[in-house]
């Protein structure tokens, strides 16, 4: 099937968009295979089914680790094919693991419908697949649009827990399972294999929509001065202690973020808080996060990503000190949104130093050098907290401690300086 497409001098509106538009709506889909939507089923299920938490833990460890593993190899088919054939397997898969769950009757059958979900969603719909499309889609408007697939998973998460905590407490929670499957299938199969294309040289534009290889922008308003962009390889990115010190953060940061986002509703609901108001806590949260993905892409068009990711730490350092004295409603809703806005904003902020730091020819392969690191960690988060529950019988003196933890990544990320280009002859975008 073919699309019609106008070029940049017929229209100014850039077809980029509607690629974006496909992997926004794929990405807020997918956010009912996340840690964070998960954290919400998480007593329906294990009360219902018998299971214990750290039983049911375990396969959200498995799924994530499974998915940081193939992560790399889907990296190097992004570059090379793009999202369209990806993201629409991907969501077809992801639209199986809900209809599986929506049966659920033995904990293996968990394990192998997260496993599969999770990674298909983590790595096509809202993972290094859509990143890759967004990097090659764009360049001057990369900030926002690299926030736009960064915000799409947090913000299904914000809708999606409100709406599940509904389901439950009427038919139940298998039926969230089974619309979810139905609303993947009708609205993002489709047009995945309809409208997706691999870069905008392939249909005769140019990124942002530019009309000339020359145009660098000058009237969208960035402080930022428009420069040439050195396309790294991923051997010289490799070389660069810059590429692990993000490794190390992303990794330790996201760890952190695996613990708290999880296990957010039953630590809310052991300080009294009924159900439907931390479920309204963890959905602030998620929105906050969503939100200002997009903020952090838009504010990052105009100053040092590196800057906006330290002072992004310092505030996640200082909630989990605030979360120490939460015990109600409201207090439960501002530790949330301040949370959501600086503990998520660094996963996508480092997707953005990325991009501009070794530029858009390798940045599936490169971006997703950091995903199995990080997906074990956001594996491993979890299932870490679940165990020390299960020996102290409370989540304070961890939550406390991961305080230390941000201030840890804050100092990463400082370190973490554009590294100086290899060779200077080399051909730029």
């Amino acid at each position: 099937m073919t699309v019609a497409i106008k070029t940049a001098k017929s229209s100014r509106y850039f077809y980029g968009w509607n690629i974006m538009g496909v992997i926004v709506v794929g990405g807020f889909l997918g956010a009912g295979t996340s840690q964070l939507f998960m954290g919400v089923m998480l007593k329906p299920i294990t009360e219902d089914l018998g299971w214990t938490r750290t039983a049911m833990t375990g396969g959200l460890t498995a799924g994530t680790v499974v998915a940081g593993l193939l992560s790399p190899v889907f990296g190097r088919l992004a570059d090379r094919f793009g999202p369209r054939v990806l993201m629409t397997l991907g969501a077809l898969l992801v639209a199986a693991s809900y209809f599986i769950m929506a049966g659920l009757s033995a904990l293996w059958m968990f394990y192998l419908a997260y496993i599969l979900g999770r990674s298909m969603a983590s790595i096509n719909l809202g993972g290094v697949v859509a990143m890759t499309a967004a990097t090659n889609w764009f360049r001057r408007k990369r900030g926002r649009a690299l926030g736009l697939v960064s915000m799409a998973l947090p913000l299904g998460g914000s809708v999606l827990v409100f709406a599940a905590q509904l389901i439950i407490d009427g038919p139940g929670w298998r039926t969230v399972f089974l619309l979810f499957g139905i609303a993947m299938l009708a609205i993002v199969v489709v047009p995945a294999a309809v409208i997706l294309r691999r870069r905008p040289e392939d249909i005769g534009l140019l990124p942002d929509g530019d009309t000339s290889t020359t145009d660098n922008g000058a009237n969208t308003g960035s402080k930022r001065k428009p420069s040439t962009e050195y396309s790294w390889t991923l051997r010289q990115a490799v070389g660069t202690p810059t590429l692990w010190i993000l490794i190390a953060s992303a990794s330790i940061g996201v760890m952190a973020n695996g613990m708290v986002s999880f296990h957010q509703v039953a630590y809310f609901t052991d300080q009294g808080l009924d159900t439907k108001h931390a479920a309204l806590a963890l959905s602030v949260f998620a929105l906050a996060g969503a939100v200002s993905s997009g903020a952090w892409g838009l504010l990052v068009e105009h100053f040092s990503e590196r800057y906006m990711a330290v002072i992004a730490m310092a505030v996640a350092a200082i909630s989990m000190v605030f979360l120490q004295f939460v015990d109600t409603t409201g207090e439960a809703i501002i530790f949330s949104a301040f949370f959501g806005i600086s503990a998520r904003g660094e996963s996508s902020l480092i997707q953005m130093m990325i991009a501009q730091y070794y530029g858009r020819n390798s940045y599936g392969s490169i971006s997703s050098l950091l995903t199995p690191f990080q997906m074990i960690g956001l594996g491993f988060g979890p299932l870490i907290a679940s165990i020390f529950y299960d020996v102290v019988g409370s989540y304070d003196m961890l939550f406390l401690g991961l305080s230390g933890v941000y201030a840890v990544t804050m100092v990463l990320l400082w370190l973490a300086r554009k590294p100086v280009v290899p060779d200077l002859k080399a051909v730029v975008n």
